[in-house]
């Protein structure tokens, strides 16, 4: 298969050696592998190199002076792979949070698409070990991303990637902005714009054992703030657009509701709960229609209004309300706020954004 699997490292010195012993029992003969070491003070690269002696060019390293970051990392070794004719790269930390047993079955599917992705995100996938609130912002910060960028990969955030020689060279590698944790969601952005065929397997993800998570919040509010300079320049309508119509909307229909409700409840004086669920069935109605003509207008292609969507539509922004109350009453109980209105705005942003990706991915998505 003619593969370089690449592993950038600093201060890995307590995973290197039992971690590349394992990976070479799960990869073909004629692979190799490309440590990439950013200086690391605690041994790193002393151990791969003393590794290296009984391999017969196997196992590869490349030294960096210093810590330079991962995307520099990556791009280091796929222009190294290249120079050499490698046709097929990896991407995999050497924390052991990457397994190398599904390393078989990612080049089975190699053979068939330009990128493969191990996705923690779709049905069989999963992380082990994690607190409640970093599952919540990874899966959060993913979210984020696909709205922003409207790229349907489940897992943007990700680092255990396979890509063809070919795709790599249609993403434009030096092109790549991103300096760290975004630099896996713009690969996979661009790989996605540039037509490539993307295949998504479960895996599971289990939380580091040994050795410290490069990861801090700084880090990541920078990755999501890299989102807006890595959708700059796309031209066709994405999800940020579709979110802020859709976010119109839904404006519009809380005044209808409210409006309706005020004539009915208070002027006309007529019982409060069969006029709110009236209320509610005529902002639905309103909603669907539209975000139908206007926020998703494109993806629809001239399609008709219908009876099924708008029953889809409906139990949409029913999750939504669910979601709404299951938010707030989250941060009601863990959380001591100033005021119960912020709850509940985090509870009417949650639902929307459920709300809305039900709306884009089922309900007015043509496929």
């Amino acid at each position: 298969m003619n593969l370089l699997v690449t592993v950038p490292t600093y201060n890995e010195a307590e995973n290197i050696e039992l971690f590349l012993k394992k990976l070479l029992e799960y990869i073909p003969p004629g692979a190799h592998i490309l440590v990439i070491d950013d200086n690391s003070p605690d041994g790193t690269a002393a151990i791969v190199e003393k590794m290296m002696v009984n391999q017969n060019d196997r196992l590869h390293i490349l030294r960096r002076p210093g810590k330079q970051g991962l995307a520099q990392a990556y791009l280091a070794a796929f222009e190294w792979g290249m120079e050499r004719d490698y046709g097929i790269f990896l991407e995999m930390d050497a924390d052991f949070s990457h397994n190398p047993e599904y390393i078989p079955q990612m080049l089975v599917q190699i053979a068939a698409y330009d990128v493969v992705i191990g996705s923690r995100n779709i049905k069989g996938g999963a992380v082990e070990g994690w607190s409640f609130m970093r599952n919540l912002i990874s899966k959060g910060g993913s979210l984020y991303s696909r709205i922003i960028l409207g790229c349907p990969v489940k897992d943007l955030t990700g680092g255990f990637n396979m890509w063809r020689r070919d795709a790599l060279e249609k993403i434009n590698l030096p092109s790549i902005i991103s300096k760290g944790y975004s630099f896996q969601i713009e690969m996979k952005y661009k790989s996605y714009l540039a037509g490539c065929r993307i295949k998504e397997i479960p895996i599971i993800f289990p939380d580091r054992k040994l050795g410290k998570s490069k990861m801090s919040k700084k880090i990541l509010l920078e990755a999501l703030l890299n989102i807006w300079k890595i959708r700059k320049g796309k031209k066709q309508n994405t999800g940020f657009e579709q979110l802020i119509k859709f976010a119109i909307t839904g404006g519009l229909g809380t005044v209808t509701n409210l409006v309706i409700f005020f004539l009915l409840a208070d002027l006309a004086k007529l019982p409060e709960i069969p006029v709110s669920i009236g209320c509610f069935l005529v902002a639905v109605t309103q909603n669907y229609i539209i975000n139908h003509l206007w926020s998703f207008r494109k993806s629809l292609k001239g399609e008709k209004l219908s009876l099924k969507r708008w029953g889809m539509f409906t139990a949409g922004s029913l999750m939504g309300l669910a979601i709404n109350i299951a938010v707030m009453q989250l941060m009601l109980t863990y959380f001591t706020l100033p005021y119960k209105a912020i709850a509940q705005g985090a509870g009417i942003a949650a639902g929307m954004v459920i709300n809305f990706f039900i709306s884009k991915y089922a309900v007015f998505n043509k496929k």
